[in-house]
């Protein structure tokens, strides 16, 4: 059975995860692994560092023992468009042929400095339709895609990091398309109202509206676990380092306590860490209200999935749920939609991974399909 390794390049951390096709239909987990990056070799979704990129990928395959070949690698930056357009009825193959025609006037660059793709909402196309009008003239209906335009100058720049490691990539895929084949797999909630999943990452927050197993909103937030950090480093004058202890040692206020009720490092710090985590959840909502303005036929969001490395800071999942009153759940997928193989990993490493897990997992399930 086919090997594919999704290859998730954040901004503290790389990390990979190699899948293969299941008997039983889930896809087995055969191996996963992360190297920590240094601050400032991504930022926001960008390599500004390629040769320690380079090199810590290097490392994370030898560590990991993973193949070269077969990579899906994942994109996320705010260089990359994703918006609803409706396009000409076409059939995919036909409306893939003729992309750049039709939606060059509604993202923000030239199509020939972009890289194009699209994902169809509302079903696919198998032929050409056509409508006729009272003259009899006839005319193509259209039909609703999102489309993802990718600046092709980011795009080159991180192929020949990854390429320079000496990998095989055989495509390339939106982060955000990723979490949701992850979540989802073979289990689509047809019919029930929309839910939206939220990964929240050391420079950027990812959210992505879903119905029916399908991707059909998604907003890049600059904005992750390292806002939290160097708010305690300014508030309380600390280094990066004993912040980053203090923040996951102390966490949020919890929802049912009272907040700055004491003088002590610990509740300066979790009043800090409070108020950052009150900007986040602001940003989150105001996702949840544009999505709900633009597309009110669709329903009210009704889940919340979380997931992401600052996804752990203590109390925040809790104080999203209950500020966004919304149903909140964390993102879990082994033993469930993933099966774990002989992955070298013992079940406390298998289990503190889990939040991390979704978005290299979704682009190696891109292979398995």
């Amino acid at each position: 059975m086919s090997l594919i390794v999704g290859l998730d390049i954040g901004t503290s951390a790389v990390r990979a995860a190699l899948l293969q096709g299941g008997r039983k239909g889930a896809p087995v987990l055969k191996r996963y692994g992360e190297v920590a990056l240094p601050p400032g070799a991504v930022d926001g979704g960008e390599i500004v560092e390629p040769e320690v990129v380079q090199e810590a990928i290097a490392q994370l395959w030898k560590r990991a023992k993973l193949p070269k070949k077969n990579v899906v690698l994942g994109l996320a930056n705010q260089r990359i468009i994703v918006r609803p357009v409706d396009v000409p009825a076409l059939s995919d193959e036909a409306l893939r042929d003729s992309l750049g025609v039709h939606v060059g006037d509604f993202i923000p660059m030239p199509v020939d400095e972009a890289v194009l793709d699209f994902l169809p909402l509302g079903g696919v196309l198998d032929e050409d339709q056509s409508e006729v009008d009272e003259e009899g003239v006839a005319t193509l209906g259209t039909r609703p895609i999102l489309v993802v335009a990718a600046q092709r100058q980011m795009v080159d720049e991180l192929l020949a990091v990854v390429e320079a490691a000496g990998l095989k990539v055989i495509a390339l895929d939106l982060q955000a398309f990723a979490l949701v084949r992850a979540v989802y797999g073979a289990r689509i909630p047809l019919g029930e109202p929309p839910e939206a999943i939220v990964s929240i990452g050391a420079g950027l927050t990812q959210v992505v509206i879903t119905r029916d197993g399908e991707a059909v909103f998604f907003r890049l937030v600059p904005f992750g676990g390292n806002e939290f950090t160097e708010a305690l480093t300014e508030g309380l004058g600390i280094d990066a380092d004993e912040a980053e202890a203090l923040k996951r040692r102390v966490g949020v206020h919890a929802v049912d306590a009272p907040e700055g009720s004491g003088d002590s490092v610990e509740d300066q710090a979790r009043d800090i860490l409070t108020a950052t985590a009150n900007r986040l959840i602001d940003e989150i909502r105001g996702s949840l209200e544009f999505f709900g303005g633009t597309q009110s036929d669709s329903g009210v969001v009704s889940e919340l999935k979380i997931s992401g490395n600052a996804a752990r800071l203590p109390h925040l999942a809790a104080r999203m749920s209950k500020y966004l009153e919304i149903r909140l759940t964390p993102v879990k997928l082994l033993g469930e939609a993933v099966e774990v193989g002989k992955t070298g990993l013992t079940e406390e490493q298998l289990a503190q991974v889990q939040p991390v897990l979704p978005v290299a997992v979704g682009l190696a399930e891109w292979g398995l399909v």
